[in-house]
């Protein structure tokens, strides 16, 4: 029982290490990306919402560290991030 206890420990310290969530993961996102390339930069979204025709998605954790992208018109329009300093 207590290896599987660490075992299951150490892959999700590593996966928590494997975050696409990060400043240089932020600064490949460009505006004008349509969202599968931004998907290819930071894997699939975490949350996604479309209101009027435009969409905004979420990788990350909006209480902690994030990285969203607003697309209109099926292209990268808005890009923010929040604790990736």
């Amino acid at each position: 029982m207590l290896r599987k206890l660490i075992m299951f420990s150490s892959i999700s310290i590593l996966l928590v290490g494997c975050s696409k969530v990060t400043l240089e993961n932020y600064d490949r996102v460009e505006m004008g990306m349509v969202k599968s390339d931004v998907e290819m930069i930071l894997g699939k979204a975490d949350n996604c919402e479309e209101v009027i025709g435009t969409y905004s998605c979420i990788w990350g954790n909006e209480e902690e560290k994030y990285i969203k992208v607003s697309f209109i018109m099926d292209r990268a329009a808005i890009i923010t991030k929040k604790g990736l300093d």
